[in-house]
């Protein structure tokens, strides 16, 4: 057998319908007037019925079902799951705007800040802050009335440096949203917050520890002071403007924004580490780590999916079934609409899922062709990057005009070194709030790292031609996305 006949085993994507029909069914419902959900909720619930009638009747004579009927099995499948996630989608959107429809446009209120507050460049008002938050309860007639909304707060410089997790009386004026935004609201804040209840157990552990590392990295050079923090807790707080412009020329900004990836590189240190436990107990541990590095990481939407899918993984480890990872890419995309429909429109979600399928479904294909050119590691850092550009193409013209052109040697030259930094990046978070100098020590080393990702994306960004123009908005996203698919077309069907 050559090459050339290399045959890869059949990918199951029994629930790629479902995963399809649930993501554009929230995409819709969420921003929608309530009727649409309904109509959406409806036409799924009838074709339920219509499949379940066809495969009650019995199957003729002693043969086996015919494959129509397998047929039929998945579209009540896909039906079952379309008419759970959308029903819950159409519940919720109409509990957020029933919430919303009861607040004053000034209100006075109780937040908690789920993230650390971000500085809003170029506001020219002084230093303005964006905190991700929950408001918690407002105060109505003489009482505090509760609620459990997701919103954004713009402030000033007086919340910099406010504790996540603490909740906060303040005065405030609401803004409305987009439609199907993640946050509820925009509530700008006015000056005069009163502490309302520190921040609970959990949430001072976890302030603790970025704290620690932060601390750690202060005295590294100015790239390090961003990377470390970035690529270990997504804190990118510190980073150099000109350092983060040139991440984002040749599609960087990815190893700063935790994801899937560092979720995979801390789970597989673990599962390595105990390789000597039986099924059972690794699959615990890797749980248990899966869900700390989460909270420690605040759970994005990248980060959830990639728990999610990890959590199906281990449990396939656990029960010695067989595990695939496309099945549970679209198991975790299910689940989690199914929770939050609101991730639907989350780019990072997007984003995520997307990369992760063509890394699944084109990495192996593209480094196979390309082992006949150059070495395996080259062949499978090169099918990496160039799979996970291709699909994620469309996406990032959404967000940003261009095409950058020198991404897929960035990342072939870069990668390497955030496996080792993100690893020391967590230990030296770890040993911060006891052992300052052997986490300053270990933010140190993980610095080597960061320098040449640094030195990368500094090389790759002067070079000529580094963002190719192309048309943004929708029409730049679906003409890349015709090319990429033509291409791969193209690559898949050729000898």
């Amino acid at each position: 057998m050559n090459a050339d006949d290399f045959q890869r085993p059949a990918i199951d994507l029994r629930l790629l319908p479902a995963a399809a029909l649930c993501w554009m069914g929230c995409w819709w419902v969420i921003a929608r007037p309530l009727a649409v959900g309904v109509v959406l909720t409806g036409a799924c619930l009838l074709v339920v019925l219509i499949a379940s009638h066809r495969l009650a009747k019995p199957p003729q004579g002693r043969h086996r079902r015919p494959a129509r009927d397998r047929l039929t099995a998945t579209v009540l499948l896909t039906g079952v799951l379309a008419c759970a996630v959308l029903g819950l989608a159409t519940v919720r959107t109409a509990e957020r705007q029933a919430a919303l429809a009861d607040q004053p446009a000034d209100l006075v209120g109780v937040v908690r800040p789920t993230a650390e507050p971000q500085p809003i460049t170029g506001s020219g008002r002084g230093h303005r802050y964006r905190v991700p938050a929950r408001l918690l309860a407002v105060h109505d007639s003489g009482s505090a009335r509760e609620v459990n909304l997701p919103v954004v707060l713009l402030t000033d410089e007086a919340w910099g440096a406010v504790p996540v997790g603490t909740s906060w009386w303040m005065r405030a004026r609401l803004a409305p949203t987009s439609p199907g935004d993640r946050a509820a609201a925009l509530l700008i804040v006015e000056t005069g917050a009163h502490l309302h209840e520190q921040a609970r157990w959990h949430d001072r552990a976890v302030n603790a520890l970025r704290g620690g590392l932060v601390r750690a990295s202060g005295d590294l050079a100015p790239q390090a002071r961003g990377l470390v923090p970035g690529i270990t807790l997504g804190d990118t707080r510190g980073m150099p403007p000109g350092l983060g412009e040139d991440l984002r020329a040749v599609s960087l900004t990815h190893i700063t924004a935790v994801s899937g990836m560092h979720v995979a590189i801390v789970l597989g240190a673990v599962l390595v580490c105990l390789w000597w436990a039986p099924p059972w107990l690794r699959a615990g541990l890797g749980g248990l780590v899966l869900v700390a590095f989460a909270v420690l990481v605040y759970p994005s939407g990248s980060v959830v999916r990639a728990g999610v899918m990890g959590g199906l993984l281990l449990l396939g480890l656990a029960t010695g079934r067989p595990r695939s990872s496309i099945p549970a890419l679209l198991a975790a995309v299910v689940v989690l609409l199914g929770f939050d429909p609101w991730l639907a429109r989350d780019f990072g979600f997007v984003l995520s899922v997307v990369a992760t399928g063509g890394l699944l479904a084109l990495a192996p294909v593209f480094a196979h062709r390309l082992r006949r050119f150059c070495p395996e590691p080259v062949a499978m850092g090169a099918a990496v990057s160039a799979s996970a550009q291709l699909v994620c193409a469309p996406v990032l013209l959404l967000l940003a005009p261009g095409l950058p052109t020198h991404g897929i040697l960035a990342n072939v030259l870069a990668t390497p070194a955030v496996p080792p930094a993100t690893l020391l990046g967590v230990a030296a978070t770890i040993a911060g709030v006891w052992w300052p100098a052997t986490a300053a020590s270990l933010a140190g080393v993980a610095a080597w790292f960061t320098a040449w990702i640094a030195t990368v994306a500094t090389f790759c960004a002067g070079l000529p031609l580094a963002m190719l123009p192309w048309p943004e908005g929708t029409t730049g996203a679906v003409s890349v996305g015709v090319a990429a698919l033509g291409a791969g077309v193209w690559w898949g069907t050729r000898r």
